[in-house]
C-alpha cells in the first residue's frame, strides 16, 4: 500500500520505535558492513546506517518516497554509499550480499502484507550466512477488554439506528466481524496481557500465525472483544510495544469485537484463540474464546472472521467459483489491449493513441486514456527488477 509523505514522516516521528531501532542499529552495525534496509521509505533508517560506519547501503521501496533518498543521502553527505532501488526486493540481486538487514513491514499487525516471504526470500538470496539483523523477534499479546468511547459510538449508531433507520438486522453481525484499529485506553484492558506466540523473524517462513492466549483463575469481568497488539525485540536489548497506552507507536493495535458481551465469572479460566491466515497479499483475522467456569461449565464464543464483513454481492461470490467461466467485460478488454501495447518499443504517447483508436474500450479523450493507464501500468510494471534510482537527482 502506498502511504503520505505525512504518514512516512509519522513514522521516523514515533520517538518510541524510531529511538529503539536507532539504539538496535548502533548495537548491530560495524565498520564495512554491508546493510539491506527493505522497506526504506524515503530512506531515514539507510542513511543513519551509512552514518553508522556502512561500507554500501541497499536501500529497497515499491512506493515513490523512495524518490527522495537520494537528495536525503546528499543532504546527509552519504550519498556514495547508499543505492536506492525502487521495486519488489524479491525481484532484486545484489552485487555482493548484504550482512546486516534492517526492516519494519509492519502494520497494525507484524504480519503483514508478504513481510514473511520477504524476510524468507532475504535470507535465501540477499544475506550473508551470517547476517546480523535489527529486527529479532515479534512477540503478539492479547488482552480482553472494554470497548473504547469511539467504538461503543460506533456500534450504538448501526445496532440502536439511527435517524430511525433500523440496522442492526443488515449491518450487526458484520461489524461485530470487523477488525478495528485500537483506539483504548490502558484501563479498558479487563485483564493483564497474555502471550498468543512469538515471531522468530530470522527463521520463520509460513505466513500464518495460530496462537492462543490463556487466563486462570481470573476476577470477574465483562468484556465487548480483545485487543491485540505485538512487541519488538531488537538487536541489542531495546524494545518496543504497540500495547495501548502513552507510549504507544504509530502501528497501533488491532480491536477484535465480540458479537455478544463476554461475563466472565470469578475464578473461572479463559482461552482465547486468534488466527492470522494470508490470503494472497493481505490477511483475514479469525478469534473465539472459550470460559471454562470454576465448576467446569464450558462457554464457546461463536468463531468470527474477518471474512464475515466482507462486502460481496451474490454476482461476485459466484464469480470466484471454480466451475465460473470468467470472461472480459470493458475493464478487462482495456487491460488486455494495454498489456499487448506494452512491448518495449512503443511510448506512452503512442500507446494513449492506441487505446483511443479502439473505439471499444470507451476513452472518451486522450486525457483519460492516460490516467487511466497510471494504475495498470504501475501494476504490469511491478515484476520488473529494482531500479536504480539517480544519486544525483
Amino acid at each position: 500500500m502506498s502511504y503520505t509523505l505525512v504518514e512516512y514522516a509519522a513514522m521516523i516521528a514515533d520517538p518510541v520505535r524510531t529511538r529503539a531501532y536507532a539504539d538496535a542499529m548502533r548495537a548491530t552495525i560495524r565498520p564495512g558492513d554491508v546493510v539491506l534496509d527493505i522497506g526504506t521509505g524515503f530512506g531515514f533508517f539507510a542513511v543513519l546506517a551509512a552514518q553508522l560506519g556502512a561500507r554500501q547501503v541497499f536501500a529497497v521501496e515499491p512506493d515513490d518516497a523512495v524518490s527522495l533518498g537520494p537528495a536525503l543521502a546528499r543532504e546527509n553527505g552519504v550519498a556514495d554509499r547508499v543505492t536506492f532501488l525502487q521495486g519488489d526486493s524479491r525481484q532484486l540481486t545484489l552485487p555482493e550480499r548484504a550482512t546486516v538487514l534492517v526492516e519494519d513491514v509492519r502494520g497494525v499487525m507484524p504480519l503483514y502484507g508478504d513481510r514473511i516471504a520477504i524476510l524468507a526470500d532475504a535470507r535465501a538470496r540477499l544475506l550473508t550466512a551470517d547476517a546480523r539483523r535489527v529486527a529479532i523477534r515479534d512477540t503478539l499479546w492479547a488482552a480482553p477488554a472494554r470497548a473504547s468511547a469511539l467504538t461503543q459510538q460506533l456500534d450504538t449508531a448501526i445496532l440502536s439506528g439511527t435517524e430511525g433507520v433500523a440496522m442492526r438486522s443488515t449491518l450487526g453481525t458484520r461489524l461485530a466481524d470487523s477488525w478495528r484499529r485500537a483506539r483504548n485506553a490502558p484501563e479498558d484492558l479487563c485483564l493483564p496481557p497474555a502471550a498468543l506466540g512469538a515471531l522468530e523473524l530470522g527463521t520463520i517462513t509460513s505466513p500464518h500465525h495460530d496462537g492462543t492466549a490463556q487466563w486462570r483463575d481470573v476476577a470477574s469481568f465483562t468484556a465487548d472483544g480483545f485487543v491485540i497488539w505485538f512487541e519488538a525485540e531488537l538487536a541489542g536489548g531495546p524494545r518496543f510495544s504497540s500495547a495501548p497506552g502513552p507510549a504507544q507507536t504509530v502501528h497501533g493495535a488491532l480491536y477484535c469485537p465480540l458479537r455478544e458481551p463476554l461475563a466472565v465469572a470469578a475464578g473461572s479460566a479463559l482461552d482465547f484463540r486468534f488466527v492470522a491466515t494470508h490470503t494472497g497479499n493481505d490477511y483475514a483475522w479469525s478469534w473465539e474464546s472459550v470460559v471454562r467456569s470454576a465448576a467446569g461449565v464450558e462457554t464457546r464464543s461463536p468463531r468470527q472472521s474477518t471474512l464475515g464483513a466482507l462486502l460481496l454481492s451474490a454476482e461476485r461470490v459466484h464469480a470466484a467459483m471454480p466451475t465460473a467461466v470468467p470472461t472480459l467485460g470493458c475493464e478487462g478488454a482495456r487491460w488486455r489491449a494495454l498489456a499487448a501495447a506494452v512491448d518495449g518499443t512503443r511510448t506512452r504517447a503512442e500507446i494513449v493513441a492506441r487505446l483511443v483508436g479502439d473505439a471499444a474500450l470507451g476513452f472518451s479523450s486522450e486525457g483519460d486514456a492516460r490516467e487511466w493507464m497510471i494504475g495498470p501500468l504501475r501494476v504490469l510494471d511491478a515484476g520488473r527488477p529494482p531500479r536504480v534510482l539517480d544519486p544525483h537527482r
